[in-house]
């Protein structure tokens, strides 16, 4: 007799989807060092839990677990998806943000959000 396990996989991880609608900028460093956002469903671009401010190390590290990080842009009311958020290495050793630009090209980045 064959024996199916449940259809809930143990072990897996599930990645999360998170959306940044703003960030916040050190002006000595021209470095985002907080950003606000929160689990986001890409399909209607709407939160799936209230927003809140993050430090940069907390957006890296959910980077690196392989949570997915998008930029949205609120136009005339309507949300839209930007670009994907990715880590970037800076020269002081620190780990930061930015927005990926495939081939080259990018209406909107990351500089673009607005402050908090």
């Amino acid at each position: 007799m064959v024996r199916w396990s449940s259809p809930v996989c143990v072990g897996v991880n599930v990645m999360a989807t998170f959306g940044i609608d703003a960030v916040r900028i050190d002006p000595s460093t021209d470095r985002i060092t907080h950003v606000r956002w929160a689990a986001v469903d890409l399909a209607t671009r709407s939160w799936l839990s209230p927003t809140s401010i993050v430090e940069v190390p907390q957006v890296v590290a959910a980077i690196r677990r392989g949570d997915a990080v998008w930029s949205l842009f609120t136009l005339g009311g309507t949300r839209f998806l930007g670009p994907k958020i990715v880590a970037v290495a800076h020269t002081s050793g620190h780990d930061g943000i930015d927005t990926d630009v495939p081939d080259g090209h990018i209406e909107k980045c990351i500089d673009d959000l607005p402050r908090i």
